[in-house]
């Protein structure tokens, strides 16, 4: 009966991935322990003992949570999406800069796009290597030995074998490189290539065929064992499996910094892609820093009125960089009221974002405290240009950043303003108790005590009302975040002992609710947090503290928190007084995520 087990098996089997390539990574650096003939530790034949900080109560209660919020977030997702198809379905407007297109983008584009991407998805299936192998394998094998240098994809080889509109035109249309098209023409005087080319036709119909012919397979479900028994083509299986939103949270205790729970996604078996260190734009959830900043740098208080109103950054105005005025929209209407900073924050307003952004002066000042706040100014996109970009968008979260780096950056909050780098190994020792490798702590001043605690204090008031209805004990905040057309659902849960940031969404940009409630973040990442809080309270083995409190700096703050103390006029709404907070619900619904509308 004895089964061996494997890093894949049992809880965190995502964080397993991403924890034996870091283990890999710290081995094989020039700086880390060698063994005693001088070679590199192997993980998996030496022996070694690796300590993480993972708790695998609080990491069961975050797969339960997860499976029983996505599990109830996914049937709704499909009803909203019966009888449709989103490889297909494009809705009725010009654009979606979510996918990348321009103004003038036309629907043809945008499927073309998709249908690009269903194409990748086939290629990476074993099916489709074996019959690669089968019609072109050994003629291909051929090729690549005579040119090893010389990238040959199936994209490159389709180019080649398309090529009937000339190379000059792909690079014309940017499509490749001219040093590309020299390595094309080489490629395509080969005998082996003329050989490949012969078979490629037969090999593409055979391919069609198999994709198009229902069989017998296991496909994923929300059940016991997270998988059914069905009958659907291969191409079905794909589209079907693509269907299903994927999470990717990450729990850590902001004064050690030691990560609690690691859920990369759905389900390891069939989803292995880890949705914490991916990137995906962070929409609302950056605006706290902007806030941070605003207040640390100025001094503002949180009652401070700003109009609701359509502000503009003008060209030339402070130090940004601006082909054209900059007028973002709200979510929806502006009221042309006055607000407070308590609520623009807790309304997600745009509006007030850019009115701080334009009070900066500058956007530097906010990539500098995201820096201490170990947020990576420096990384760059695959293309070298820079994720954190020095322009006025990033008010309103217009960069792409991981829930991992996120989830770091919210532990200054929870933790009086100091940044304590998350971490997930402690240490390794080797097969004789001899320590090889220890994590060193990183630790630094983000935000001084007085601006993090007006921080907290705005955080809670973001979503007391639903903090309430599931009967949170713990005191906590957070700020939920929504980006263009919801394709991405945000919620960073902030407690003293805890800090929990989560991403909800599809792999591809349109797999996404259509219905703008049902996706926003509070509807799709926030219940989750609500549930993992629930779990981590009620379980006494835990020991879970829910009388913790955050650190409150010691005499005046200098900051006025009472808005009653603070108001200066009567037009000023009073957003504590329920008939007042009703009204602003009218105007921007029950749940309120402006988005980043008018990011260029």
């Amino acid at each position: 009966n004895f089964n061996r087990t494997t890093y894949r098996d049992g809880l965190a089997p995502h964080f397993r991935i991403v924890l034996r390539n870091q283990l890999m990574a710290i081995l094989k650096s020039e700086n880390s322990e060698k063994k005693s003939d001088g070679s590199d530790y192997d993980i998996f034949v030496d022996g070694l003992k690796i300590y993480t900080t993972l708790d695998p109560k609080i990491q069961a209660h975050a797969e339960a949570a997860a499976k029983e919020h996505m599990q109830t977030l996914q049937k709704t997702f499909f009803k909203e999406w019966k009888n449709l198809d989103p490889w297909t379905y494009i809705e009725d407007k010009d654009k979606w800069e979510e996918e990348g297109f321009d103004k003038k983008a036309t629907k043809e584009q945008m499927l073309n796009i998709r249908q690009g991407v269903l194409k990748r998805l086939i290629r990476e299936t074993d099916l489709y290597e074996d019959l690669k192998k089968k019609h072109i394998g050994k003629s291909l094998a051929a090729l690549q030995k005579e040119f090893p240098n010389i990238r040959l994809r199936d994209t490159d080889l389709e180019r080649m074998l398309n090529s009937n509109k000339g190379i000059a035109t792909l690079i014309s249309e940017k499509r490749i490189s001219s040093s590309q098209a020299s390595n094309y023409r080489k490629v395509m005087k080969s005998a082996n290539f003329k050989s490949v080319s012969k078979n490629w036709k037969v090999f593409q119909e055979e391919v069609e065929k198999a994709f198009e012919k229902p069989v017998k397979m296991k496909v994923f479900a929300y059940n016991d064992e997270m998988e059914k028994d069905t009958v659907m083509t291969p191409l079905e299986a794909i589209k079907y499996h693509r269907m299903f939103l994927q999470i990717g949270s990450m729990a850590v205790n902001p004064i050690t910094g030691h990560v609690k729970a690691w859920v990369g996604g759905v389900n390891h078996k069939y989803f292995q892609y880890d949705h914490v260190t991916s990137l995906r734009q962070v929409g609302s959830t950056f605006k706290p820093f902007v806030y941070a900043t605003a207040i640390q740098n100025m001094g503002l208080s949180p009652c401070q009125p700003v109009l609701d109103v359509q502000h503009t950054v003008k060209v030339g105005e402070g130090s940004f960089i601006l082909a054209e005025d900059w007028s973002p929209q709200n979510f929806s209407d502006f009221t042309n009221l006055k607000v407070t900073l308590f609520e623009g924050l807790k309304k997600s307003l745009n509006s007030v974002s850019v009115y701080l952004m334009k009070e900066l002066g500058s956007p530097k000042p906010v990539v500098n405290i995201v820096s201490r706040m170990g947020i990576d100014t420096e990384s760059k996109y695959a293309n070298g240009q820079k994720r954190i970009l020095p322009v006025p968008s990033l008010a309103l979260g217009a960069t792409d950043l991981s829930v991992q780096e996120m989830t770091g950056a919210y532990t200054v909050f929870a933790n009086n303003g100091i940044y304590n780098k998350p971490i997930f190994i402690t240490r390794i020792e080797d097969r004789n108790g001899r320590v090889i490798y220890e994590d060193e702590p990183v630790e630094r001043k983000a935000l001084d005590a007085t601006a993090n605690y007006v921080m907290v204090e705005m955080l809670k008031n973001v979503n007391v009302g639903k903090r309430d209805f599931y009967k949170i004990k713990t005191e906590s905040g957070g700020k939920t975040g929504t980006t263009n057309d919801h394709v991405d659902g945000w919620y960073m849960g902030i407690s003293p002992n805890l800090v929990v940031g989560t991403w909800v969404g599809g792999e591809d940009q349109w797999i996404r609710f259509r219905n703008k409630s049902l996706g926003q973040g509070g509807k799709m990442a926030y219940p989750y947090w609500a549930k993992l809080m629930i779990k981590l309270e009620a379980d006494k083995e835990l020991d879970f503290d829910t009388k913790a409190t955050f650190f409150k700096p010691p005499g005046e703050l200098g900051i006025e928190l009472d808005c009653d103390k603070y108001r200066s006029s009567e037009d000023v709404i009073n957003f504590d007084e329920e008939e007042d907070d009703e009204f602003f619900d009218d105007i921007y619904g029950d749940e309120v995520e402006s988005d980043s509308t008018g990011i260029q």
